[in-house]
């Protein structure tokens, strides 16, 4: 869950600091007062692209920062795979420069955005306008459906995936085939003149990096030839190391006999003298195993010649060169039983149709029973939403086309008011209406869920009185199995709060701020009676501010009974 908002310079946000309960989160404010900014920030954090004019006049760098503990296995998971520490808690933070540069880190250590993106997906679900529009699009009811299904179609949609693939490899390979008997016979002459060529290079693996350094040591054979002989006359001609050394050690040995150190000064000049004449015999063998003509050399360069040119050809190296040879070996053995090749091909294509035809079905199956129960329990759900005598229907339908995704397109039908017919919910729910029944979606799909946060923005969009203290009981519900936060500006909704927090907008020393605390209970009386009454706050307004909150808090604990 989130448990701190840490944001700096964000807009009028100077700073603020947040500690969150694991419940119910309220934040409420005076329209203006930066509620979106909350949001805003958030977002930052969590991979959005954000504009640099978004750092507070003044400041040199706005800052989000995000801190989430007791976090998912499958967060953990994530963030072992990516090299990052997995511990319960995870910091996700983003910092915007003046200068319109940035940088995100996790757990410290500076992460693409795509990833935080990725690790936020299993961290939080944030639902806002543009979330509720997303339950319209018919792919997304499908995956809540799967979603709900759980495991009993996991094994199985992994199964199709990799059935589809094989099926796609095969159409295509059997759309690839050539009627054309004359265009098979000239290409089957080009790959036999292809492998007679690769197969007569007789190409291995890491000879090209010997040659060339066989090549360097043969181009550069007179250099090597003086330098030898120069080190060879040095250490063994007349008056050289060699004689200097054994009149040394002749002189020593005649003295040794006298003291230990003078010993132990002829063992390591004769241990010298021993290396020595190894040195100038391996020079002297040297000298002998030099080439004495060029014709190695020009072996050596025909040879570099030949793979360099059939890389150019077939790959650029020797092991794309023997994998071209290779294909094409198989290939050829297609072409040279073209029938027997494509009779092949036609059945197992054939057999993989029917495999894949066979765990549609099955998928279909499963689907749609899972879809009957869902559609129950949401039905039930938008009820206690105040959806009254409305009708809902998961209609599960098959495409003609496979996918990776099996067959079927699932559309949610939904009808208004008695009488009248369902139809796609993007044609009958407006945008309040959305919002409500993405709730009462997620009250069920909650059990379901990993993510530990559920963000809802604009909830309380076009709805009051009992609808709007359903809503906030559906909140508080959901609120036993994640932790919610919930941005709003109506009563109803805030008086269930287990944690309220206010938005502030004050104008300090001629500069407009905006900043969030935690109210206690006093605050929480005198925000809702604001909330309630509006610009004239009577004793009336805050009686009522004080029973709505004693009322919701009874309310409460029955919900969460």
């Amino acid at each position: 869950m989130l448990t701190n908002i840490h944001v700096k310079n964000f807009a009028i946000i100077d700073e603020a600091d947040i500690d969150l309960a694991d419940n119910l989160n309220i934040f409420t404010g005076e329209t203006g007062a930066g509620k979106s900014l909350l949001l805003g920030a958030l977002n930052m954090a969590l991979g959005a692209r954000t504009p640099k004019d978004i750092v507070r006049n003044d400041t040199d760098f706005a800052l989000s920062e995000l801190t989430f503990t007791d976090i998912s296995e499958k967060a953990k998971d994530l963030l072992e795979k990516e090299g990052y520490s997995a511990l319960d808690e995870v910091v996700v933070s983003k910092k915007i420069l003046n200068n319109g540069r940035s940088v995100t880190r996790v757990n410290g250590e500076t992460a693409s955005a795509g990833f935080v993106k990725e690790l936020a997906g299993v961290l939080i679900d944030i639902y806002g306008q543009n979330e509720h529009q997303s339950l319209l699009k018919k792919e997304n009811q499908l995956a809540i459906v799967d979603e709900f299904a759980g495991e009993k179609i996991i094994d199985l949609k992994a199964k199709l995936k990799d059935e589809y693939r094989k099926f796609s490899d095969l159409k295509k390979e059997f759309e690839g085939l050539n009627d054309d008997e004359q265009a098979r016979k000239r290409r089957q002459d080009l790959l036999e003149y292809e492998i007679n060529e690769i197969d007569t290079a007789a190409l291995k693996e890491g000879e090209e990096e010997d040659l060339k350094d066989r090549h360097k040591f043969l181009a550069n054979a007179r250099l090597i030839t003086e330098g030898l002989g120069e080190a060879y006359e040095a250490l063994s001609g007349d008056g050289r190391a060699s004689d200097s050394l054994s009149e040394a050690i002749r002189a020593l040995m005649r003295i040794s006999e006298y003291d230990d150190k003078l010993a132990g000064m002829t063992d390591a000049l004769s241990n010298v003298d021993s290396i020595l004449s190894d040195s100038i015999r391996d020079i002297s063998d040297f000298q002998e195993s030099l080439p004495d003509d060029s014709r190695e050399l020009e072996e050596v360069e025909d040879r570099l010649d030949l793979i360099s040119k059939l890389k150019s050809k077939y790959g650029a190296s020797i092991e794309l060169v023997n994998k071209y040879y290779g294909d094409a070996k198989k290939e050829l053995e297609r072409l040279s039983d073209y029938e027997g090749y494509s009779n092949k091909l036609k059945k197992d294509l054939a057999d993989s149709e029917k495999e894949l035809t066979a765990l549609c079905k099955d998928l279909t199956k499963k689907r749609k029973n899972a879809s009957l129960k869902l559609q129950e329990m949401i039905r039930e759900a938008l009820s206690e939403l105040n959806f009254n005598q409305t009708e809902f229907v998961i209609d599960i339908s098959e495409k003609e086309n496979f996918s990776a995704n099996g067959r079927d397109e699932c559309t949610f039908m939904m009808s208004m008011n008695p009488g009248e017919a369902t139809r796609p919910l993007m044609d009958v729910a407006s945008g309040g209406e959305l919002s409500r029944i993405m709730l009462g979606i997620k009250s069920v799909m909650a059990g379901k869920d990993s993510v530990g946060t559920l963000i809802f923005d604009e909830i309380d969009a076009g709805i009051s009185g009992r609808t709007a203290q359903k809503v906030s009981e559906k909140l508080s519900k959901i609120a036993t199995e994640h932790q919610v936060i919930c941005i709003t500006h109506l009563a109803q909704i805030a008086s269930m709060a287990d944690s309220h927090y206010e938005i502030i907008k004050q104008v300090d020393g001629g500069k407009t701020k905006t900043s969030i605390h935690k109210l206690d209970n006093e605050e929480i009386k005198n925000e809702l009676a604001r909330l309630i009454g509006g610009a004239e706050l009577t004793d009336k307004v805050y009686e009522s501010a004080e029973e709505m909150k004693k009322l919701a808090d009874e309310r409460k604990k029955e919900v969460r009974a």
